[in-house]
Parts: C-alpha cells; sequence; structure tokens
C-alpha cells in the first residue's frame, strides 16, 4: 500500500513540474486540509452559517511513523455561502457575524486513542483573522479521527516522505467580532494529509 501511495503522489508531483513549462521541478510540503461547516451564535439567538477552510504545513504530515504530537501553522479561511432571505435572517450583527474573513493559525495536538492505522487527536488552535479593516483573535478545541498509512521512498526523480490520511473532525470556540464583543462557534468537517513531495524533472 505505501509503495502504491508513493508511485501515485510521484505521477502527479512529476506532472505538477512539467505543467510549469520549463521549470526544474516541483515540490509540495507535508500539508493538512480541512473543509468543514461552521455556525457562528450569539447571546440574542442569531446565527450565521459559514464553510471554513484550513490549509498548513503539519509535523503529522511530515513524520511517516506513530507520533505521540502535532503542530501545525497554517491559514484558515471563513467564508459565507450566496446570501439568500433565509440566511440573511439569521445574521449576526451588521456584517453577518464576521463570516467572511481570512488570518492565520497555530495548532497543537496530541495523540489519544490509536491502532495500527488509524488514531485520534485532541488540541487546541489559535488564530488571528482579518476581517479587512480590522483583526480579530479567536481560538478552538478540537477533536479528529483519522485513518493513515506513512510512506518514505525516493530515487533520482522522486522522493516521498510522510503520511497520507483522511480524516473527520469537530471543534468549538470563540470569536472576536468585527463590530465589537465575541461570539462562539462550532464547526464539523472532513480533513486529508498530504507528504513532503520532492520531484526533479
Amino acid at each position: 500500500m505505501r509503495l502504491g501511495v508513493g508511485i501515485v503522489a510521484c505521477v502527479v508531483a512529476v506532472s505538477a513540474g512539467t505543467a510549469r513549462a520549463g521549470h526544474g521541478g516541483a515540490i509540495i510540503p507535508p500539508l493538512e486540509i480541512e473543509l468543514g461547516h461552521a455556525v457562528t451564535g450569539a447571546p440574542d439567538g442569531g446565527r450565521v452559517e459559514s464553510m471554513q477552510l484550513l490549509v498548513g504545513v503539519s509535523w503529522a504530515s511530515l513524520y511517516p511513523k506513530p507520533t505521540p504530537v502535532d503542530f501545525s501553522v497554517g491559514v484558515i479561511s471563513t467564508f459565507a455561502p450566496q446570501p439568500d432571505q433565509m440566511a440573511a435572517a439569521r445574521a449576526v450583527g451588521p456584517d453577518a457575524a464576521g463570516a467572511s474573513a481570512t488570518g492565520g493559525y497555530i495548532d497543537v495536538a496530541v495523540r489519544g486513542a490509536a491502532g495500527r492505522h488509524w488514531r485520534t487527536w485532541i488540541g487546541g488552535r489559535g488564530e488571528v483573522m482579518d476581517h479587512g479593516q480590522i483583526s480579530a483573535l479567536g481560538a478552538a478545541a478540537r477533536a479528529s479521527i483519522e485513518v493513515w498509512t506513512g510512506t518514505a521512498i525516493g530515487d533520482r526523480d522522486c522522493a516521498i516522505l510522510g503520511t497520507v490520511a483522511l480524516s473527520a473532525w469537530a471543534e468549538s470556540g470563540i470569536r472576536e467580532q468585527p463590530h465589537g464583543g465575541s461570539a462562539t462557534f462550532v464547526a464539523a468537517g472532513l480533513g486529508m494529509r498530504v507528504p513532503l513531495i520532492i520531484a526533479a524533472r
């Protein structure tokens, strides 16, 4: 299975390098990518729904063996779907509770229950979100479960080191809002890990 994963990753990386019109290769960093649905609430009972995307460089994506901790740093973006009358009625505040924003995050997690090719994580994330004119802080406590396999292969054309995984996650947290105050939120979704891939062409 590890060899198959490595061959597929090499083909993708070499193809990406070839597509770069004359450039010498491609490097894909060890990433953790997560996409989910978030619901932000307020004391007055209002709420707003949004999508949440996280893309970060992760230690557990780079290390191909079991590790008791994971550390990642990356970019987080929240964005609201095209509003309709129902969504507008649920909006929190004059800017839909800051549903659309982009920022950076740091995440630290410890491994919980685990098997040979599955493991759970419990951790926390701190974030700084840019709402255009102001920045706001946020924090979240989160849990996830993933199925994974490590790979470490290489030759003169391609080297791969890290973990391939699929995951499901859920979190709860609080974020400062662009017009003052703060709001709690919950979110859940799916994720994947991509190992470090270096392809020479």
